[in-house]
C-alpha cells in the first residue's frame, strides 16, 4: 500500500511538473516582452537623476584649488617588469608644477625596469632596488624609510601625475585638517579609443560619483595620508601579499583614521585592455575582500564579495537549467542581462557627460556582450580561492 502511495505521488509530480513546463513555455515570451518594458520604464527614471548628477559634477570639477601651503610630499612607488611604464611615469613626475615633492620608487625585474629608473635619479627622485619576492608591500615600506615629507602620496608605475589631481586630492589635507584621502582614475590618452577601458572606467566613474564624502577604502592608485596619521597605524611594515590598499586602509580605519573621498582628484592611470588581465584583476580584488574581510572584520566586503561570486554563478548556470525547469527560467535570466545591460549603458552615458568624451558606436556595440562576460568574470575567483597556490597570487 505504501509503495503504491509513493509511485502515485510521483506520477503526480512528473504530471504536475509537465504542465508547469507547458505552462511556462506558453507565456515565457509575454512576460519577458512585460519585464523589458518595465526595465526601460525603470532606468530612464534613474537617468534623469543621473544626468542632474553628472552635471553638478561636471561643475564641481571645473572648479580649481588654490592651497594656503604647499607641505613636502613623498610619493612611493613599487615597480617590478614595469620597463615600459617607467619613462612615462618619471616624466610626468619631472613636469609637475608642484614644487616640494619627491619620488622614491622601488624598482626591478628581468626586463630593465632598475636600470630605466636609475637613468632619472636625482635628488628628487631616489630609485631603490626591488629584489625578486620582495613584493610590492615590502618594497613600498622600505621606501617609506627614505622619505622626508611631511604628506606620503601613494601611486602606482602605470599612473600619471597630473598637478590639478594633485592640489585637488591635498586640499581636505592642508585646508580642513584631514588624516587620509583617496581619489579615482581614468584611462590614459592613449586608451581612449579602446572599449574595454571606456566600459570598465564608466563603472568606476558611476560608482565614485555616488560615494560618501568619508568611504572604507582606499585607491592605492591615488591617495594620500598624513605622516602622523600613517605611523599612528603602524606604517607600511606589515605582511600583504596582495591587497596593499585594503590592508592599509582597515589599519587607518580600526585607528579611527577617516579616509575622505576626493570625486574631483582622478588621475590617468592603464586600464585592462584584455579580457584576460581584467579577469586577473577583478579577481584579485574580490580575494582581497572575502579573504581580507574576514581577518578584519569588515562583514559588509566579506558579503559584498560573496554577493558577486553569486550572482555571476547564478548567471553561468541559469540556462543550463531549461530541460529541467522548461524556457521559463530565461525569462528572469534574459531581464537581468537586460537589466545589467541597461546599468552599464546608464554608466557610459554618465561618464561622457562629466568628461565631457564622445561615445563610440563599438562601446554601444560592446556593452551586451561585455555585460555577459561580467558574469563570468565574477565567478571566476572560485577557481582561484581553491587552488592554494592561486589564493593569494598578485
Amino acid at each position: 500500500m505504501g509503495r503504491n502511495c509513493r509511485t502515485g505521488v510521483l506520477v503526480a509530480l512528473k504530471s504536475d511538473f509537465r504542465l508547469f513546463k507547458n505552462i511556462s513555455g506558453r507565456y515565457a515570451g509575454p512576460l519577458l516582452l512585460i519585464g523589458l518594458v518595465g526595465i526601460v520604464l525603470y532606468n530612464l527614471r534613474l537617468w534623469r537623476n543621473e544626468r542632474n548628477l553628472a552635471d553638478r559634477l561636471k561643475a564641481k570639477r571645473a572648479s580649481s584649488t588654490t592651497l594656503s601651503r604647499q607641505p613636502k610630499i613623498s610619493s612611493l612607488v613599487a615597480a617590478w617588469n614595469a620597463g615600459n611604464q617607467v619613462d612615462a611615469h618619471l616624466h610626468s613626475f619631472l613636469e609637475l608644477n608642484y614644487p616640494d615633492i619627491e619620488l622614491i620608487l622601488c624598482a626591478g625585474g628581468e626586463d630593465g625596469t632598475l636600470e630605466r629608473a636609475r637613468r632619472y635619479a636625482s635628488e628628487r627622485v631616489i630609485v631603490l632596488e626591488q629584489h625578486p619576492g620582495e613584493g610590492k608591500q615590502r618594497a613600498l615600506a622600505r621606501c617609506l624609510k627614505h622619505a622626508s615629507g611631511e604628506v606620503i602620496y601613494l601611486t602606482d608605475i602605470d599612473c600619471r601625475y597630473v598637478d590639478g589631481a594633485l592640489e585637488q586630492l591635498l586640499a581636505p589635507l592642508v585646508e580642513e585638517g584631514e588624516q587620509a584621502v583617496t581619489g579615482g582614475s581614468y584611462p590614459l590618452d592613449e586608451q581612449a579609443n579602446k572599449v574595454l577601458p571606456a566600459y570598465l572606467w564608466a563603472s568606476d566613474a558611476a560608482s565614485a560619483a555616488r560615494f560618501p564624502t568619508y568611504i572604507n577604502g582606499i585607491l592605492g592608485r591615488n591617495a594620500a595620508i598624513t605622516r602622523a596619521a600613517l605611523e599612528r597605524s603602524g606604517g607600511l611594515d606589515f605582511p600583504a601579499p596582495t591587497g596593499t590598499d585594503y590592508h592599509l586602509a582597515q589599519r587607518l580605519n580600526q585607528r579611527n583614521i577617516a579616509i575622505r573621498f576626493v570625486s574631483t582628484s582622478v588621475v590617468p592611470t592603464e586600464y585592462p585592455e584584455g579580457l584576460s588581465v581584467y579577469r586577473r584583476k577583478q579577481s584579485r580584488w574580490i580575494r582581497n575582500l572575502l579573504l581580507y574581510g574576514f581577518q578584519y572584520g569588515a562583514w559588509q566586503d566579506v558579503r559584498r564579495s560573496l554577493q558577486t561570486v553569486v550572482i555571476g554563478l547564478m548567471m553561468l548556470l541559469a540556462p543550463l537549467t531549461t530541460p529541467v525547469f522548461g524556457k521559463l527560467i530565461l525569462t528572469p535570466w534574459a531581464l537581468l542581462v537586460a537589466q545589467a545591460a541597461s546599468s552599464k549603458l546608464r554608466y557610459v552615458l554618465f561618464t561622457a557627460r562629466v568628461y565631457q568624451k564622445p561615445i563610440s558606436l563599438r562601446l554601444l556595440a560592446s556593452i551586451l556582450p561585455l555585460a555577459l562576460v561580467d558574469f563570468a568574470i565574477w565567478a571566476s575567483p572560485i577557481l582561484d580561492l581553491i587552488n592554494p597556490r592561486r589564493r593569494t597570487q598578485w
